[in-house]
């Protein structure tokens, strides 16, 4: 059976990989003893592993049928591979039905589980980053916690505890595990903001945010909602509308160059890229020290300035910022702003 030999092959290399990357941040140990092929022993180590993340646990557990039936069958990975065993023996002598529609069904649910795990691995290298999370919870988990347990104004009434007990059972937390997690929770910029908690910017108030997003779209309208973009012939472009924009792109440059100071536009420098790349927000601080630091030993800033003017996603950018670092209440104003810039046809 060539097809189950790659299928076993594919799960010990899957389980092999998961348990190295999870060592690797700290979520697991690697497996005593010599390397081998033995997948049973394999998911039984990973499996045993205080794993703290609900989501990898879940798919770890899930893969239990198809290791026990696999590892029943050829436990070394010899006998799928060859006709004949060490002993000389046929292979899977004692196997004589094939059930050949199961083992497709099967081969495409083991599929699945192991490209969600592999994926859910990926993931959570990028939240171990992030830092937000505890021995137990990953930062996923504490996000579907805040949508447990509710607004931080509601944790004084009586139905907290009820809503908090629910949050405890669902992930298999004792009374301190369940506090760590509502600790992080409220000291992370993004998530904190799922419990009704705003966190203010570094160096940006409200109201030059406010100011700035103006002035773009004054400098920049934006289309009108629901057009598709088209493709622009050189014979039809307005070069003088063109040397238009140009001029008035400058005057906002200069603008925001003389009223933002260095750390401010580094501040909204790093709103943006937050934003665009999709950035936890927990990084929020960590990014803008980064870019903090160029801006300072930058001589000619006006062109770090019109980098980031310059851009047409500029104020979707803003906006999804930030939501991220902790100003939901701001980018819901911000984008309404961009709502009314938009032309009515």
């Amino acid at each position: 059976m060539p097809i189950l030999y790659n299928v076993r092959h594919g799960l010990e290399l899957a389980l092999k990989y998961v348990l190295r990357e999870l060592a690797a941040i700290n979520m697991a140990v690697e497996r005593d003893g010599a390397v081998d092929h033995d997948v049973k022993s394999y998911w039984e180590h990973l499996s045993a592993q205080v794993v703290g993340d609900h989501r990898c646990r879940t798919l770890i557990a899930a893969l239990e049928p198809f290791v026990q039936s696999l590892g029943k069958i050829d436990p070394d990975g010899q006998a799928l591979r060859y006709f004949q065993n060490r002993d000389g023996r046929q292979s899977l002598a004692d196997y004589a039905v094939v059930h050949l529609p199961l083992i497709q069904a099967s081969i495409a649910g083991l599929r699945e589980i192991l490209d969600q795990l592999v994926r859910r691995v990926s993931e959570l290298e990028q939240e171990v980053a992030a830092g937000a999370m505890t021995n137990e919870c990953s930062r996923s988990d504490l996000i579907q916690i805040a949508g447990v347990v509710g607004a931080k104004a509601t944790w004084t009434e009586a139905a907290f505890l009820d809503r908090k007990a629910e949050a405890r059972a669902r992930f298999g937390l004792t009374s301190n595990g369940i506090s760590r997690a509502l600790a992080v929770i409220q000291d992370a910029r993004e998530l904190k903001t799922l419990i009704g908690i705003e966190t203010p910017l570094a160096y940006l108030s409200a109201g030059t945010l406010t100011e700035i997003a103006v002035r773009w779209l004054e400098t920049n309208p934006p289309p009108a909602a629901n057009v598709e973009s088209t493709v622009v012939s050189a014979t039809d472009i307005d070069f003088e509308e063109m040397d238009r924009h140009c001029k008035a792109a400058a005057v906002l440059d200069r603008w925001a160059l003389e009223r933002l100071s260095i750390e401010e536009f580094a501040d909204l420098q790093t709103i943006f890229y937050v934003g665009r790349d999709r950035l936890f927000g927990e990084l929020y601080e960590r990014v803008l020290e980064g870019t903090l630091a160029t801006h300072r030993v930058e001589t000619r800033r006006i062109m770090l300035v019109h980098h980031i003017l310059s851009k047409t996603n500029f104020i979707d950018g803003l906006i999804a910022g930030l939501i991220r670092v902790g100003q939901p209440t701001l980018a819901t104003q911000i984008k309404q702003l961009q709502d009314e810039a938009r032309p009515h046809l």
